[in-house]
C-alpha cells in the first residue's frame, strides 16, 4: 500500500517508486481536486536533482491534465520552496514536488503541496491517501500518457530569487565582501546561491554545485557526517563560514570558520536573537520532537512563547498558520520564518545567516561562542540504526512497555513515549524514534558536555541493538 509518511511518499526507484505507482498518485492527486471542484485553479509541479525526477513529474503532469486539471510544470531544476512559492504565488489548488529530499540517492519521492505555500496539512494528506487506496484496491493498470498541449511550463529561478531578496536586508548584504562557501550537496539548489549572491554582490563559491544524482555517493542531508566537503571547502579557502542546503533545497546547516559543525538547533538560537535585535521581529519559537536547551534560553531572554510539535514540518506549518510565530524548525534543518510562506527554505535560511553576520560583523563560530557564553553550552548528537520494520516497532514497544532506568553512564528521570519515544536524563534527554521514510530507528540526545553525549550514544546504540 503507497503509504504517504513524514513528509509525503518515498519508495526505492525502481522498487516501490516506478512511473506506474507515480502515475496512480496522480490519479488520486486528480480525484481529489476534482472532489474539491479546484481543477481550474490548477496544481505546480516541479522536480529536484534525483535520478529520472523530471521524467515522473513528466508523467505526473500528464495525467493530471488529461483529468482536465490545470497545469503548470517547471521547465528545469528547482528546489522545494521554489516549487511552494509558485503554488501561493499563482494561487492553485496545490503542487506536486518530486523529491525524496534528504533522503540517500537510491530513493525518490513525491510531495503535495497546499494552496496555503506549505506542507500538507494531515488532513489533506488523508484525503488524498483515501483516493490513491481506492485506486490501488480496484487493481487497474494505469499505462502512460502523452503529454496534453494544455500543459504551461514555466521557468522558476527568476520569481523565486525576487522572493527570497525581498525577505533579506540587502543593503546590510551589499555590504558585506568576505567569502561564503555555500554547499548544494549535488542537489536541486545548484545554480540558485551563486545567482542570488550575484544580484547582492557576495563573494559566495558553490561547492557540490554540479549536477550528480548520485549525491558523490553522500546522503544529501546537511548534517556533520554530510559536511567533509563543506569543511574542506571552508578551511582550504580560509572563508568567513559555510552554509549547506539538502538534495531539495529546504534544510539547512553550517561550519564555521574552523570548520566546525553547526546544528539547526544552534542555527535557530542565533537566528532568534539576529531576528529579536537586528530585525526588532517578535513571536513564538516551535521546535519538533524535544526543544533544544539553547533554543529555549535564547527565547525566554526575550519574553517568546516557546512550543513543541510531532516530527514532521506540517506540524509547524499549522501553528504558523493559526498563530504568530516568529520561527519553527526541526532538528534535521528545516526551518521556517515568519512574514514568509509556511514553509522550510534553505536558501533563504544560509543568505540570512550571511546577513546576520555582516550586521554584527563577526563570523558564526564567533557569534555561536558568544551565545554558549551567555546560556551555556549544549551538545547534541544523532545516531541513526538501521533496523527492518518488524524490529523498529519491536523495539519502540519496550521502550513504552518497559523503559530502561539508565542509558550508559547516564539514569533515566521520566520516559513518554508518542512520536518515539523521549527520556529525560538529569542533564539533558535522549529520544529513540523510527523514521517515516526510510528503515531506520533515529536515536537524538542533547547533553551538557561532549564526553556524556557520546557516552550516552553509545550506550543507546547498544541498547537498541540488545533489544
Amino acid at each position: 500500500m503507497i503509504k504517504f509518511g513524514t513528509d509525503g511518499w518515498r519508495g526505492i526507484i525502481s522498487d516501490d517508486f516506478t512511473f506506474h505507482n507515480v502515475r496512480l498518485v496522480a490519479h488520486g492527486i486528480a480525484d481529489y481536486i476534482k472532489e474539491r471542484g479546484e481543477q481550474d485553479k490548477g496544481i505546480v509541479v516541479g522536480y529536484d536533482a534525483r535520478l529520472l525526477s523530471r521524467q515522473y513529474a513528466e508523467n505526473c503532469a500528464a495525467v493530471l491534465a488529461a483529468n482536465g486539471v490545470r497545469v503548470w510544470i517547471a521547465a528545469e531544476i528547482l528546489p522545494t520552496p521554489a516549487l511552494t512559492w509558485q503554488v501561493k504565488d499563482r494561487q492553485a489548488a496545490g503542487g506536486v514536488m518530486i523529491t525524496a529530499s534528504h533522503n540517500p540517492a537510491e530513493y525518490n519521492g513525491l510531495k503535495f503541496k497546499a494552496p496555503y505555500g506549505g506542507s500538507a496539512s494531515p488532513e489533506i494528506v488523508a484525503a488524498i491517501e483515501k483516493h490513491v487506496h481506492r485506486r490501488e484496491a480496484s487493481g487497474e493498470s494505469y499505462p502512460p500518457i502523452p503529454m496534453p498541449q494544455a500543459v504551461e511550463w514555466f521557468a522558476p529561478q527568476e520569481a523565486y530569487l525576487t522572493h527570497v531578496k525581498a525577505m533579506l536586508d540587502t543593503a546590510v548584504l551589499k555590504s558585506f565582501h568576505k567569502e561564503i562557501m555555500f554547499d548544494c550537496m549535488h542537489g536541486a539548489a545548484g545554480g540558485y546561491a551563486a545567482a542570488l549572491a550575484g544580484e547582492l554582490g557576495i563573494n559566495l563559491l558553490e561547492v557540490r554545485g554540479d549536477y550528480n544524482p548520485g549525491f558523490g555517493g553522500v546522503s544529501p542531508e546537511p548534517i556533520q557526517k554530510n559536511l567533509d566537503a563543506l569543511r574542506q571547502a571552508v578551511v582550504a579557502h580560509r572563508a568567513y563560514s559555510g552554509v549547506a542546503v539538502d538534495g531539495d533545497g529546504d534544510r539547512i546547516g553550517a561550519v564555521d570558520e574552523n570548520g566546525r559543525f553547526i546544528n539547526a538547533h544552534q542555527i535557530m538560537a542565533l537566528l532568534i536573537r539576529y531576528l529579536v535585535e537586528k530585525r526588532g521581529w517578535t513571536g513564538g519559537v516551535a521546535q519538533s520532537l524535544h526543544a533544544s536547551g539553547l533554543v529555549a534560553k535564547v527565547a525566554a531572554k526575550y519574553g517568546l512563547p516557546l512550543y513543541q510539535t510531532p516530527v514532521g514540518f506540517k506540524y509547524i506549518a499549522e501553528l504558523m498558520l493559526s498563530k504568530d510565530i516568529l520561527i519553527g524548525g526541526e532538528e534535521g534543518g528545516g526551518v521556517g520564518l515568519k512574514n514568509y510562506i509556511p514553509e522550510r527554505d534553505g536558501m533563504l535560511l544560509g543568505f540570512l545567516l550571511i546577513e546576520m553576520m555582516a550586521a554584527y560583523r563577526r563570523p558564526l563560530g564567533y557569534l555561536l561562542d558568544e551565545l554558549s557564553a551567555e546560556h551555556g553550552r549544549y551538545y547534541y548528537g544523532r545516531r541513526d540504526l538501521h533496523l527492518p520494520e518488524e524490529k523498529k516497532q519491536a523495539l519502540l514497544a519496550r521502550l513504552a512497555a518497559n523503559p530502561p532506568s539508565a542509558i550508559g553512564s547516564a539514569k533515566v528521570r521520566a520516559a513518554a513515549c508518542g512520536d518515539g519515544c523521549t527520556l529525560e536524563l538529569a542533564n539533558g534527554w535522549l529520544i529513540f524514534r523510527a523514521s517515516g521514510t526510510e528503515p531506520l530507528v533515529r536515536i537524538y540526545a542533547e547533553v551538557d558536555s561532549q564526553e556524556a553525549l557520546d557516552n550516552l550514544l553509545e550506550g543507546a546504540m547498544r541498547y537498541a541493538e540488545e533489544v
